[in-house]
């Protein structure tokens, strides 16, 4: 259902209204259903009696006619401005509204052998080139994973998926979906079918609660492993920064066990604000999958992972110093 914009400004009688007799606010709410629509969110901006509504109608006359319902009910007096479908709103802000929703066919067959032979060209030849030396450590520990795994990694730079999707062994990759930003990979603008047919990414809402994870869990359910950063961005390179807890969650409720993986020489590859990567040295360091059977808290299980990550950031750091 379309997702339109009202705005409203109470007027001082109306306030007075409201605070005498809140109930008023139940019969809007009530007419609204009858027009088949639903009030989603609301909120005051400039003032403490100026409302920015959000409502799912099944077309702009009815979204009007819910601005002209607020006010003929003479219940709560409002200044009613007429209704605008949202991304037409967008639009007028020069704002890019983002797909929300996975592509569902990127699971199927079809996509995943056009996965399989298209990756070769389109991925692949372009980071054997620019990766040299191309290193990957702990390859050992993939063999230890069995049936799907959250793949958990340190995030530097937008080449950090396709590198790190080369690193896993063909039995991983091919069963592999990587989280990404919804903001950032599936604006209006993106070729977003590009993203989810050939590097399996779908889209997650950054801040979008535990209903952001619904899809995630249900591929973890469905057998497939899922690539996610819990950093929540990108970040200066050798810094681990603090863990979000949605993967702790992802884990926890799948029961599935995590693999860390730590990433080095990306973001001199492509640091965040270039458009292009640069040859470079870089490496992959796979861990050992880590349990979190037994965990009962959400933060004791986020502390675990982010230690197993930072274990593996600092076996870099003797080599580092002999280096120098």
């Amino acid at each position: 259902m379309p997702s339109f914009i009202v705005f409203t400004k109470l007027t001082l009688e109306g306030a007075t209204a409201l605070q005498e007799t809140p109930q008023r606010l139940l019969d809007v709410s009530a007419r609204v259903q009858e027009l088949g629509a639903t009030i989603t969110s609301q909120y005051a901006t400039l003032g403490q009696h100026d409302f920015v509504t959000f409502v799912e109608a099944p077309d702009n006359e009815t979204a009007a006619a819910i601005a002209t319902e607020i006010s003929a009910l003479g219940t709560v007096r409002l200044n009613v401005y007429p209704a605008i479908g949202f991304q037409r709103f967008a639009q007028l802000l020069k704002l890019e509204s983002y797909r929300k929703e996975p592509h569902r066919w990127q699971t199927q067959l079809w996509a995943r052998a056009t996965r399989r032979v298209g990756r070769p060209w389109v991925m692949t030849r372009h980071l054997t080139r620019l990766c040299q030396p191309f290193t990957v450590e702990g390859r050992e520990h993939l063999d230890a994973v069995r049936g799907p795994v959250l793949i958990i990694a340190n995030h530097t730079s937008h080449i950090d998926t396709p590198v790190l999707l080369m690193a896993l062994s063909s039995r991983l990759r091919e069963r592999t979906a990587v989280a990404a930003a919804a903001d950032r990979f599936y604006r209006a603008s993106q070729r977003s079918w590009w993203f989810s047919l050939f590097w399996n990414t779908y889209p997650i809402v950054r801040g979008g609660g535990l209903a952001a994870l619904d899809y995630s869990l249900a591929l973890l359910r469905d057998g497939w492993s899922i690539l996610i950063y819990p950093e929540g961005g990108r970040f200066k390179a050798g810094e681990v920064q603090r863990f979000h807890h949605g993967p702790t969650i992802l884990a926890m409720q799948a029961k599935a066990s995590v693999l860390p993986v730590y990433l080095e020489g990306l973001h001199e590859l492509m640091p965040k604000g270039r458009r292009t990567p640069q040859p470079g040295p870089a490496l992959v360091r796979f861990g050992a999958p880590v349990s979190l059977a037994g965990v009962q808290e959400v933060p004791e299980g986020t502390e675990r992972l982010r230690s197993a990550l930072l274990a593996l950031a600092r076996q870099s750091a003797p080599e580092a110093a002999a280096a120098g």
